[in-house]
């Protein structure tokens, strides 16, 4: 067994060329080479590189000591993940700013803000004194809810879990997975298909596919991945569709602008977001911690009986 093991391990090792670990790092240089290459492994991803290239650069993180900007390839991951690192480390630093003043090109910039905004909770921000007691976190969420709700006449709420247990009743007739910007257009057809054979016409279907492509994009822009829902609520007599991610959340202090502000954005190429949603649908909910975010469409459901629609 144990000959089987070390073949096992030594192969692997050969056959991908993984280099060796330095045996005299201290404990703060490794965490530093491994969040380093922990970021540059997400930026391979981001920028749709070969997920076995996004392996060896986490490996030649623990191997290498600095990379400089004229680093290529693989490296050149390393070096973009490290200046991230370096940023996080400066007094008021603004990894952001840095991040657009980067003259680099525009896929490479899109995916260090994409690792910006679901790490630097994690790996990108100064160390804490202590978290903010749950007491006053959510008498302040509860003030942004009533307030967003009122201000968008009933348009958007900021849903709890209670809620969004509630907006998930229901029959499923649709479901996608959301990985890729392919997932864009095949989401958006399986729901049009769906919809068209429950007897939904094109013409009100319309505003519900475009919002629905806006959700799925933001979830491949600003999140890791997630899925989409479709359910039919005859008891609400609502259609909903539910948007999931696995992403960093939305910030509470942002979002009156999000919903108040028409092409307002915290990043680029978000569009017209929460308003144009608001606007094509009954109403926009969303549910939002840390670790992702859910956003629910909801519009008027209709009856049919035959090929005659009766109003619901």
């Amino acid at each position: 067994m144990r000959r089987l093991i070390d073949k096992v391990f030594k192969d692997h090792t050969v056959e991908r060329g993984f280099q060796s670990l330095p045996l005299d790092l201290s404990y703060k240089e490794v965490e530093y080479r491994t969040k380093r290459g922990f970021l540059a492994r997400k930026l391979c991803y981001y920028t749709g590189t070969k997920v076995a290239d996004g392996e060896d650069v986490f490996y030649k993180s623990l191997a290498r000591s600095v990379c400089d900007e004229e680093s290529d390839g693989q490296e050149y991951f390393l070096f973009m993940s490290e200046q991230m690192l370096t940023w996080a480390k400066e007094k008021d630093h603004n990894i952001r700013e840095n991040i657009l003043r980067m003259n680099v090109k525009a896929n490479f910039q899109n995916a260090m803000l994409k690792a910006y905004e679901i790490f630097k909770e994690d790996l990108l921000a100064p160390e804490k004194s202590g978290p903010a007691p749950q007491s006053s976190m959510w008498e302040e969420w509860k003030v942004y809810r009533d307030v967003i709700l009122a201000s968008t006449q009933g348009k958007f709420l900021l849903a709890s879990e209670e809620d969004l247990v509630g907006f998930k009743k229901g029959r499923i007739f649709c479901e996608g997975e959301i990985k890729q910007l392919s997932d864009i257009p095949n989401c958006r057809h399986m729901a049009r298909d769906s919809l068209e054979a429950m007897g939904y016409k094109n013409s009100t279907t319309m505003g519900w596919l475009l919002v629905l492509s806006e959700a799925i994009t933001n979830t491949i822009k600003h999140g890791e991945e997630g899925k989409m829902t479709l359910i039919e609520d005859k008891d609400q007599n609502e259609i909903r569709f539910i948007i999931e991610d696995r992403g960093p959340g939305f910030s509470l202090k942002e979002l009156p602008k999000m919903t108040l502000l028409a092409g307002y954005s915290t990043k680029k190429s978000m569009g017209q977001g929460f308003t144009l949603m608001m606007k094509m649908s009954k109403q926009v909910s969303l549910y939002t911690t840390s670790e992702g975010s859910t956003i629910i469409l909801s519009f008027n459901r209709e009856e049919f009986s035959g090929d005659v629609k009766v109003e619901g």
